[in-house]
């Protein structure tokens, strides 16, 4: 028994060593099915998904994942925003690559970010046991709490400014823990590296940028008809460049400022993701959320509107397929072949859909259901083109070779709102802070239908007074509140309680909104393979 005794230990031990890493792993383990966005462009800006060697040029809202890199070009910038808001955003010649961008098993961002040239700004607003971290160099920066810091990196020389909260830099030097108004700059390049540390300096116009863009997301959020009840990005672009709506027989629904006729899923690209399938990257500056949750619907009276639902997961696009002599097609899924829509079903030429060419309302076609062949998927083996993030670039696009002398910055980008003509911008500010959000007031809303009041980029509040638009403020205009049409605008800087309590008996669904889910079947529809696979793997990191 003695004998056999010690080695029943040995084996237990042996037992305990191969274990081990399994428990461990499994302690560890994370899922990598999480989406972010490129929320702001401006120039020529690049994308370079995990392990490829083409860069593409990249369109707003393309989706972002693990691997992927970003890159601008000179007098470029971008903005990457994660699900709660948090963003990175990247200057002139910058180039950030996102390592990890993943939960644990207790549903914790992991985001872990290597900096490798330029200058850029984050705000990171961590959740729970969120991790944050951004290494530059040889060093790691990890924010504690919710903080807002600024890196340049230009040849060997890092500086790293924190205007809020506090930063933790850990280099092979040192570390140092740096709080709001400070400043730490070393050159990587010295033999003997010493930090310096001191009060930020003057803020330039891009940081004066970057603040204007945080307020804009803030103001705009708190003016929204309908509170944000789900994954943060996207949410303020709604209230910028679009209306919230009561609309008879179906609830709450948001509808963008378009032409009449407008559709949605035409404007925009396919693109094949590895685990998504065909995903749409809508080039409008709002096409983020409404193309990758809820559903679209249709009303004869007042055309196209969207309809949140209850976020349960990101789907890479919310259509139905379609096919035909020569061609493929899609329809936002849950439309109904019967509520009196024409030509309903936006086509392409099979060669343009497989090349994954850039989509403009002028390069589609349009059929009516009967026409058109429904399918359960498009091509399932994608080609070259739609494996791509964005347009090809040319071999020569890089931002590693050239780059600026340190300090030496082009102007940030000239409007805080996509699609706003800085001048027009500026105009309206007159220098002063914003106070009330941007909104893109040019055009019309609810499918063209009613005409909107304003100009391009204007104030809510007093602009409504100068531009001669206050009736905006109280609802549709005219015509839009007749009795026949039902319709109204909901006033702006509404809680979605205090929308709730004015027309709840317009609810339906029990799903937050009023809108029905966004796994509801609907009526002869079929989704793309992906959004289906999707429905239980809970993609983007909402749970």
């Amino acid at each position: 028994m003695q004998l056999r005794f010690p080695g029943r230990i040995l084996l237990v031990c042996i037992a305990s060593l191969f274990f081990l890493p399994m428990t461990l792993a499994a302690q560890q383990a994370v899922s990598h099915v999480r989406v972010v966005r490129l929320s702001y462009v401006s120039g020529t800006v690049g994308v370079r998904r995990a392990g490829a060697a083409a860069w593409t040029k990249a369109l707003v809202n393309t989706p972002v994942q693990e691997g992927f890199e970003v890159s601008t070009s000179a007098d470029s910038f971008a903005e990457v925003e994660f699900e709660n808001g948090s963003t990175a955003r990247l200057g002139e010649l910058s180039h950030l690559t996102f390592d990890q961008l993943a939960l644990d098993a207790e549903g914790d961002k992991l985001n872990r970010m290597t900096f490798e040239q330029g200058y850029a700004t984050f705000h990171f607003l961590p959740e729970k046991h969120d991790i944050y971290s951004v290494k530059v160099a040889d060093a790691t920066l990890t924010p504690s709490g919710r903080s807002i810091f600024r890196t340049d990196f230009d040849k060997g020389h890092v500086r790293v400014e924190v205007f809020n909260g506090s930063v933790e830099v850990v280099a092979r030097s040192g570390s140092e823990k740096l709080g709001k108004d400070k400043t730490l700059e070393y050159d990587t390049s010295m033999t003997e590296v010493a930090f310096n540390s001191r009060h930020v300096a003057v803020k330039d116009d891009w940081d004066k940028w970057t603040e204007a863009r945080d307020s804009q997301a803030t103001l705009a959020l708190n003016d929204q008809a309908v509170a944000a009840h789900g994954p943060v990005y996207g949410w303020s672009d709604l209230d910028a460049y679009g209306e919230w709506a009561m609309i008879p027989g179906f609830g709450y629904g948001w509808s963008p400022f378009a032409s009449m006729g407008w559709a949605p899923y035409t404007m925009g690209m396919w693109n094949w993701y590895p685990g998504l399938g065909y995903t749409w990257i809508g080039a409008e500056p709002w096409g983020w959320l409404p193309y990758h949750y809820g559903l679209w619907n249709y009303s004869a009276e007042f055309g196209y509107f969207w309809m949140p639902g209850d976020f349960g997961f990101w789907s890479p696009a919310l259509v139905s397929w379609y096919t035909g002599p020569g061609w493929f097609g899609w329809s936002p899924l849950g439309l109904n072949p019967r509520a009196g829509l024409l030509r309903p079903v936006t086509t392409v030429s099979g060669s343009a859909f497989e090349a994954g060419q850039l989509i403009t309302p002028e390069t589609v076609s349009h059929v009516e259901f009967k026409e058109a062949t429904l399918a359960e998927h498009p091509p399932s083996a994608p080609a070259a083109g739609t494996a791509l993030s964005g347009i090809p670039l040319s071999g020569g696009f890089a931002t590693l070779t050239g780059a600026h002398a340190a300090g030496a910055h082009s102007p940030a980008p000239s409007s805080i709102l996509m699609g706003v003509e800085g001048d027009t911008e500026n105009a309206l500010l007159r220098g002063r802070p914003l106070r009330e959000p941007l909104r893109y007031r040019l055009g019309t809303t609810l499918g063209g239908r009613y005409v909107v009041g304003g100009t391009v980029g204007e104030f809510q509040g007093d602009a409504f007074q100068r531009s001669g638009s206050r009736e905006m403020m109280s609802g549709m205009p005219g015509s839009a509140t007749s009795r026949r049409a039902g319709v109204s605008v909901l006033p702006h800087g509404h809680s979605a309680e205090a929308a709730r309590a004015e027309g709840g008996e317009m609810m339906q669904g029990g799903h937050g909104i009023g809108v029905p889910s966004a796994n509801s079947p609907a009526p002869n529809a079929t989704t793309s393979t992906a959004h289906s696979a999707s429905s239980g793997s809970s993609t983007g990191g909402h749970h």
